[in-house]
C-alpha cells in the first residue's frame, strides 16, 4: 500500500545469493530480527512503512537468520521469526526509481542487514542518490549490521559517497570471523568502509552498540536493533516536529 502521509522507508537488498571469496555461492537475504524488530517498533510508533529494493525485485529473509545455531539455540524464537517473516509484504517492494513521486513524504530511511546487502547495495547508483537526498535534507538514516554496506554506494561514478567521513558502525571483522563463514566472506565490510574514508567504530563482539553522527545512526549487529530503532524513532519525531507534519497508521 502506498502511504498518503509521511512515511519511513525500509531499504532492503533483493540479493538472493551471496558470492563467497572462493567463488561459491550460498542463499542470502535480509536478517529476520534486523527487519522485524524495527518493523514492529516503528509500527507501534505510528509510522507507515514502505519497502523498497534498488531494482524493485522482492526481498527475501536470509535462511541463516532462522537457524537455531544463529539464535542461541532458541527453537521457539526460530518458529516465531519464521511465522512473522511470512506476514511481511516483501514481494511488494518498490524500485527506488518508483519512489521519486513520493519523496516529499519521506521522513527517514532504515537499512537492515543480513548478508544480502553486501552483494547489491554498494554498487547501486540509485542507493547512492537516495542517500545523497537524505544527506541534503538531513533525513534520519539508520543502518544496521551489514546494512551499512549501503553507505558504500555512490550517486554517480565521479561522485563521492554522501556520508563519507562520518562515524559509523557495522558488523565487525571479529564477529564475521566468529561465524560459520569465517575465512569465506567476500570482503570485510569494516575494512571497505575504512578504505572509503568512514570512521568505523564498534563495541564488544555480539553486544549491543550503536553510534550517531549527525543524521546518520548505525548499529553493529542484530543485538543492536532495539536500541538503534529507538534512537531512530526519536530522530524521526524530532524531524517531523521541525517539518510540522503528522503521521499515523
Amino acid at each position: 500500500m502506498i502511504p498518503t502521509q509521511p512515511f519511513v522507508l525500509f531499504l532492503l537488498s533483493s540479493a538472493t545469493r551471496l558470492t563467497l571469496r572462493d567463488g561459491s555461492q550460498i542463499d542470502t537475504g535480509i536478517w529476520a530480527e534486523e527487519l522485524l524488530i524495527p518493523w514492529h517498533a516503528l509500527r507501534a510508533h505510528g509510522w507507515p512503512i514502505l519497502l523498497a529494493t534498488p531494482n524493485g525485485l522482492p526481498a527475501q529473509i536470509d535462511p541463516q537468520s532462522l537457524l537455531p545455531e544463529n539464535l542461541q539455540g532458541d527453537t521457539a524464537k526460530c518458529h516465531r521469526l519464521a511465522q512473522e517473516s511470512q506476514q511481511l509484504p516483501l514481494s511488494q517492494a518498490l524500485s527506488l526509481p518508483r519512489l521519486v513521486p513520493l519523496l516529499d513524504g519521506l521522513r527517514g530511511i532504515f537499512i537492515p542487514g543480513g548478508n544480502g546487502p553486501l552483494e547489491d547495495l554498494p554498487n547501486s547508483a540509485a542507493v547512492g542518490q537516495l542517500l545523497a537526498l537524505a544527506r541534503q535534507r538531513t533525513l534520519p538514516v539508520a543502518t544496521l549490521c551489514h546494512g551499512s554496506a549501503a553507505l558504500l554506494a555512490r550517486p554517480g561514478p565521479t561522485q563521492d559517497r554522501p556520508f563519507a567521513g562520518f562515524r559509523v558502525s557495522c558488523f565487525q571483522k571479529a564477529e564475521e570471523e566468529d561465524s560459520s563463514l569465517a575465512g569465506r566472506w567476500p570482503y570485510h565490510l569494516q575494512d571497505r568502509l575504512r578504505e572509503a574514508r568512514f570512521t568505523v567504530v564498534g563495541g564488544r563482539p555480539w553486544q549491543s552498540f550503536w553510534v550517531a553522527d549527525g543524521n546518520l545512526l548505525s548499529g553493529q549487529n542484530p543485538a543492536s536493533a532495539p536500541a538503534l530503532v529507538a534512537a531512530f524513532a526519536k530522530a524521526m519525531e524530532q524531524f517531523r516536529q521541525r517539518r510540522r507534519s503528522t503521521h499515523g497508521y
